[in-house]
C-alpha cells in the first residue's frame, strides 16, 4: 500500500492528547457556608486540568452529626443554596449535584459513597475535600484502599499536620488553594 503524504500550514503542530476533557472530580462536603470564593476556586482547578465532570456531592445532616459531632442545616436547604451558586457562577465544566445521600435520608459510609460514585462515573477520579475532612477520612479503616483509586485534592490546611496514613501516600494527594481569604475571581 503506497504511503500518503498530508500537506499542513507551516509550523502546524499536533494537538496534546492530554488538552482533551478526562476525569471526574468528586467534591465531597456537606456544603454548609459554602461561599461562592470556594466554588471559583473549585471551578478553575477543574477548568485547568480539563475534568470532564464535577460531581458535588452533598453529605446528609445523619452523616454529618457522625462525622463533625454536631447539627447541620437541613439537606435540602444547602443543595438549593449550592445549586444557587453553581448557577450564579456559570461554569464551563459539566457538573451535577448527587442526591445519593437525600435518597437514603440517613447516615452513609464515605466507603458506600465512594463506591457508588465510582460505579456511575467515568475514571480517573479526584477526590476535592477539604483539610478537615481529609483528615477524618484517613481515619477511617477502609480509606487507604481508596487512596490507590483516587487522587486527593486538599482545599486549605497547608500549615496543618497530616495523619500517618496521608504522610504515607503523600504522591496520591496535594493542597489546592481554599480562596477564602484570596482573591478568587481575578
Amino acid at each position: 500500500m503506497p504511503k500518503q503524504n498530508l500537506r499542513v500550514p507551516f509550523g502546524y503542530e499536533l494537538p496534546k492528547e492530554r488538552e482533551k476533557e478526562r476525569g471526574t472530580i468528586w467534591v465531597y462536603d456537606s456544603f454548609e457556608g459554602y461561599t461562592r470564593q470556594e466554588l471559583l476556586v473549585l471551578l478553575k482547578v477543574a477548568e485547568e486540568r480539563h475534568f470532564a465532570k464535577i460531581v458535588f456531592y452533598p453529605l446528609h445532616e445523619e452523616t454529618i452529626r457522625r462525622m463533625d459531632k454536631r447539627a447541620a442545616e437541613p439537606y435540602y436547604r444547602r443543595v438549593e443554596a449550592l445549586e444557587q451558586l453553581i448557577e450564579e457562577a456559570d461554569p464551563l465544566t459539566d457538573w451535577t449535584i448527587e442526591r445519593f445521600e437525600g435518597k437514603r435520608k440517613k447516615y452513609t459510609p464515605a466507603d458506600t459513597a465512594f463506591r457508588f460514585l465510582e460505579e456511575k462515573y467515568r475514571s480517573p477520579f479526584f477526590l476535592y475535600v477539604t483539610g478537615e475532612t481529609a483528615r477524618k477520612l484517613a481515619g477511617y479503616e477502609g480509606f487507604d484502599h481508596w487512596l490507590t483509586k483516587v487522587r486527593l485534592l486538599i482545599a486549605g490546611g497547608e500549615d496543618e499536620s497530616m495523619p500517618s496514613l496521608l504522610v504515607k501516600h503523600a504522591g496520591r494527594w496535594e493542597h489546592v488553594p481554599r480562596g477564602s481569604g484570596e482573591n478568587a475571581e481575578a
